[in-house]
Order: C-alpha cells, then sequence, then structure tokens
C-alpha cells in the first residue's frame, strides 16, 4: 500500500495490468470499441488503456462507453478554459495553486476507492477562480487514471472552510454546466460519493446555483456535512483522511504542496494529450455550430 504521493508513479499503467485487475473486462468488447473509434472521423486513436479506462467506468456496457468517449473527446476539444495548458508550472495554474488545495490521496479506502480534496488554502475572493477550480480537480483525476489505471471507486472531499457570498458571486452558470456536464458524461471513473465539510448556511445558495446542471445520480451522491467530522468517519477511516478532517495523515496544505510537487513531472502527459486532440494545434480549437454537430448521434 502507497502511504506517500512521492511514491505514486509517473508512468502510465499499460494494458495488460489492467486485463489481470478487472477480470471481468473483455479483451474482445476492447476489440469492439476500438473498431468503431475508427469509424468516427472526430476522434483521434484511442490507445487499449485508455479504452479500457472508459469501459470500466461504464461498468463494461458498451453503449454508455461509446457515449462517454464521445463526450471526453469534444469536451477536451471544444472547452480549452478547462482542457488547454495543463500545467502546475504555467504562471496562471501557480497562482491558483496558491489559493485551491487539491489532491488525490495515496491512501486509499478499505474499499479500494481512490480519495480526492479540494478546498481553499487563501480566502480571498478576489482571488477565486471557478474555472481552475474544475480544471484543477479534473487534472487530479487524469493524473491518478493515467497512472494508477482503473480502481473500484471515487469520492470527492470538497471543504467548505472559507467559502463566503464573495466566491458565490464568481460562480457563472455557463461554467457550472460544462463542469457538471464533463464530471456526469464524459469523465472514465466511477464517481461513488461526494462529501461536502464544513457545511454551511451558504450550500443552500450554492445549490439553488449548480442542482439545475446536476442529474439526480449525481445529486444522490451529495452527503452535507455541518460542524465535526463525526459522520464522515463512520463511512471513511481516519488512516485515509487528512489531519484537517480528524483523519491521521498529513493537513491538506502538505498533500496539496506534494501533489502539485508530482503533478509538475506529469506536465509533459497532459501536454501530449493536448497536441493529440487538438492535431498538433499551438492555439485551441474555437467550436463552431457544425463542428458540435459532428459529434452526434453515433454512427
Amino acid at each position: 500500500m502507497r502511504q506517500s504521493i512521492a511514491d505514486m508513479p509517473v508512468e502510465g499503467i499499460t494494458a495488460e495490468e489492467e486485463y489481470l485487475k478487472n477480470p471481468d473486462l473483455k479483451r474482445e468488447d476492447i476489440v469492439m470499441l476500438n473498431e468503431w473509434v475508427k469509424t468516427q472521423e472526430q476522434l483521434p486513436p484511442i490507445s487499449e488503456a485508455k479504452l479500457i479506462l472508459f469501459h470500466h467506468s461504464c461498468y463494461y456496457e458498451m453503449e454508455a462507453t461509446k457515449s462517454c468517449i464521445l463526450v471526453y473527446y469534444r469536451m477536451r476539444k471544444n472547452t480549452p478554459e478547462f482542457f488547454w495548458n495543463r500545467d502546475v508550472t504555467s504562471p496562471e495554474l501557480k497562482e491558483s495553486c496558491k489559493v485551491l488545495r487539491f489532491g488525490c490521496q495515496a491512501v486509499k479506502t478499505p474499499d479500494g476507492y481512490q480519495i480526492i480534496h479540494h478546498g481553499l488554502q487563501d480566502y480571498e475572493s478576489s482571488k477565486y477562480k471557478l474555472q481552475d477550480v474544475g480544471k484543477l480537480i479534473v487534472m487530479a483525476m487524469d493524473a491518478c487514471l493515467y497512472c494508477e489505471g482503473t480502481v473500484p471507486g471515487y469520492i470527492i472531499i470538497i471543504d467548505l472552510k472559507g467559502l463566503g457570498i464573495g466566491h458565490l458571486s464568481k460562480i457563472r452558470p455557463k461554467i457550472v454546466a460544462k463542469i457538471l456536464e464533463y464530471i456526469q458524461d464524459g469523465n472514465p471513473i466511477r464517481l461513488k460519493a461526494v462529501h461536502v465539510v464544513n457545511a454551511n448556511s451558504l450550500v443552500d445558495k450554492i445549490m439553488f446555483l449548480i442542482k439545475p446542471f446536476m442529474k439526480r445520480e449525481l445529486y444522490e451522491l451529495l452527503h452535507f456535512h455541518y460542524g465535526g467530522f463525526e459522520e464522515v468517519h463512520k463511512v471513511l477511516p481516519k488512516y485515509c483522511l487528512p489531519s484537517d478532517f480528524g483523519g491521521e495523515l498529513q493537513s491538506c496544505a502538505e498533500l496539496h504542496e506534494k501533489f502539485v510537487e508530482w503533478m509538475a513531472k506529469l506536465a509533459p502527459t497532459f501536454l501530449e494529450e493536448q497536441k493529440e486532440i487538438h492535431g498538433g494545434a499551438t492555439t485551441p480549437t474555437t467550436p463552431t455550430s457544425s463542428t458540435w454537430s459532428n459529434w452526434f448521434p453515433f454512427t
């Protein structure tokens, strides 16, 4: 069991490793998906290991997997605010990494679930950028997927400590809609729960802003925790939680710092995917109505 982020690999997992991990995974399904990808002009070539991530996240349902793939690549090609310049050493993200804290924890739950935590470390609302929240959380998930491959599930912990009315004023429906579309329809993970800790009186206002874009399935995964962490500890053991949440790991700030250092090593990997999706372009694609119409329906 990995106890430290420093122990996490930076090399991509292989398809053969995935077949060994997942006895229910059928090679013939991946062959069929690869043949289907070749018929979709809007899709780049997709590696066998990556096709496995999609298929696993959709519980091996073929049509659901195809839909997830299409949303994944459409969003990444046409939403540069989240999927362009994904380098934590860049000036823009360096600043956001001082305001936000996030990370995948090396220690998993007893069920093998990967925990991702997110919160604020600088409470000044003028420095808060919602689109960088979405970008960095997705980068964290992408990094874990690339290096560790499939896991039984993901749990996200969102810490509202320090969140004020000024932060809410930065929430734009268009950005929320894009983040949630990707999380719900294009993200190749099995999301099991979202725990919101240090919940406060602003929760109702937050939900008013984001609930219109949430599907019932995501809404039912939300768990709000007001006050202490006793309820969190009933479902998540202390050994896999940061000390901020009454856990036995290092503080969120320390875990964040180490995770950002580890993520910096993956900058070439993120850049390579960006080139694959954009055909080597040096500027992001500007979507047109015809561009969007090319993605659906399946053929």
